[in-house]
C-alpha cells in the first residue's frame, strides 16, 4: 500500500477500468455476482457494468444478506445542520459559489444553538456541521465554539466543512467532534481544476488528504464520497471504492462511510453531462456493489434523493440516512428556500420516515454513539 492515498490513486489506471466496466462482458458480470463478493476492484467493475445490470435482483439479495450481517435492522438517523453558506470558492456546480447573488449568512452562536434545539426535539441525536468555505470560521475560533456547543446538546458531532490542518481537527476532535465527512466532488485530477476554477478548494492534493489528516488527528468517523454527475459516474466509482479500501487499512481506528449524492438542481444552473449522472435503478447496482466489495463500509443517502427511491433502498446496503433536512442557515426555525445549497426532494418529517423505516423491518436509530464512552471520552 501507499503512504498516502495520493500516491496510491495517481499509481491505479482507473480510466482503462472504468471502460472496462462499461464494455464487461455479460458471462463476467454473472459470475462476479454469482460469487457474492467483490474481491478487487475488478471484480467492483463488473458488478457496476451495464452487463450486470440484469443481474441486480441477486445482487440487491446478496447486499441485504450482507448488510443484515454487518449493521443488523438499524438505520442510523442523522441531521445536516448549515451554519453558513458565506464561501470564497468558485465552484462551477454549486449553489454556494462566491459568484451567485444570494442572502450570505454565518449563524451567530446564540443562532447555532437554537437550530441545535430545533434539531433535537426532532428526535435527532447526532449532528452534521456543514459550512462553506470560509476561512473565518477556523480562524475566529468559531468552529471549535460551536462544536463544543453541539456536543452540549447533541451526544454525536460531526464537520463537514473545508479542509484544514491536522492541529485544527486536534482542535475539534478536543471539543468533541467525533466524525468528518469532506466531498472529493471528483477524483479525476485532470477534471477537478475545470470544476473548481479559484478559491482554496482548487487544490486536489489537499482536498484529497483531508480524511488522512482526520484520522491522524483521532476522527472517530470518516466521511468521503463524490458528486455524481460532475464526472463518469463509473471512475468515480472505483475511486472512492480504492479509497475507502485505502482508509479501512490506513484508518483502521475509524468508521468509514461514502455517500452518494447525485446532483440536484442548484442556483448555479450547472448542466451535467448526459449519462455522468447514474440513473435510479444505476444507482441500487452502486450500493449493492459497494456492499459486496466492502462489507463493513457504511452507505449514506440524503434527502437530495426521491421519497420513492429512498424507500426503495431500504434494507439493500444503506446504513445512514438524514431525514427533513435543511440546507439553508437558520432553515429549521425557518423553512424557506432561499439561500439552499441544492433542492431537498424528500421533506417528511423525521416521524413519517421513522414510521416508513418500521414499515419495512428497520429500526431507526437516533443516537447509537455517546463520545464520554468512545476514544477521547
Amino acid at each position: 500500500m501507499k503512504a498516502t492515498f495520493l500516491e496510491e490513486l495517481r499509481s491505479r489506471d482507473l480510466h482503462s477500468l472504468a471502460e472496462y466496466s462499461r464494455n464487461c462482458p455479460a458471462e463476467t458480470a454473472r459470475a462476479a455476482v454469482a460469487k457474492g463478493r467483490a474481491d478487487s476492484l475488478e471484480d467492483l467493475a463488473a458488478l457496476i457494468s451495464p452487463a450486470a445490470e440484469a443481474e441486480l435482483e441477486g445482487m440487491a439479495r446478496i447486499s441485504a444478506s450482507i448488510t443484515s450481517k454487518y449493521f443488523g435492522r438499524a438505520m442510523r438517523l442523522f441531521a445536516p445542520l448549515y451554519v453558513g453558506n458565506e464561501c470564497v470558492n468558485n465552484c462551477v456546480y454549486c449553489g454556494f459559489a462566491r459568484r451567485h447573488d444570494i442572502e450570505r449568512r454565518t449563524l451567530t452562536v446564540p443562532e447555532v444553538g437554537r437550530e441545535l434545539s430545533a434539531i433535537r426535539a426532532l428526535g435527532f441525536r447526532s449532528v452534521l456541521l456543514v459550512a462553506g468555505e470560509n476561512p473565518k470560521l477556523v480562524s475566529s475560533g468559531y468552529m471549535e465554539e460551536i462544536i463544543r456547543l453541539a456536543r452540549s446538546i447533541m451526544p454525536s458531532v460531526s464537520i463537514e466543512i473545508a479542509p484544514s490542518r491536522v492541529a485544527d481537527y486536534k482542535k475539534y476532535v478536543g471539543a468533541g467532534c467525533e466524525g468528518l465527512t469532506v466531498f472529493q466532488e471528483t477524483y479525476d485530477e485532470k477534471v477537478y481544476p475545470t470544476l473548481h476554477p479559484s478559491g482554496p478548494k482548487s487544490v486536489f492534493w489537499w482536498r484529497l488528504g483531508t480524511p488522512e489528516r482526520g484520522a491522524e488527528a483521532g476522527m472517530r468517523k470518516l466521511g468521503l464520497g463524490p458528486l455524481l454527475g460532475v464526472n463518469e459516474w463509473r471512475f468515480e466509482i472505483l475511486a472512492v471504492a480504492l479509497h475507502a479500501k485505502f482508509l479501512f487499512k490506513r484508518a483502521w481506528r475509524s468508521q468509514i462511510s461514502v455517500s452518494l449524492p447525485r446532483m440536484r438542481p442548484a442556483a448555479s444552473g450547472y448542466i451535467p453531462a448526459p449519462g455522468n449522472i447514474p440513473t435510479d435503478r444505476q444507482t441500487v447496482q452502486i450500493i449493492c456493489a459497494l456492499r459486496m466489495f466492502l462489507p463493513r463500509l457504511a452507505i449514506v443517502v440524503s434527502t437530495r434523493e426521491s421519497r420513492k427511491f429512498r424507500d426503495g433502498v431500504m434494507g439493500l446496503g444503506v446504513t445512514q440516512m438524514s431525514a427533513f433536512s435543511s440546507t439553508k442557515p437558520g432553515g429549521y426555525a425557518d423553512r424557506a428556500d432561499s439561500g439552499e445549497q441544492f433542492h431537498i426532494d424528500d421533506s417528511r418529517t423525521p416521524e413519517e420516515f421513522a414510521a416508513a423505516l418500521r414499515a419495512r423491518g428497520l429500526d431507526p436509530v437516533w443516537k447509537d454513539y455517546d463520545a464520554s464512552f468512545g476514544l477521547g471520552g
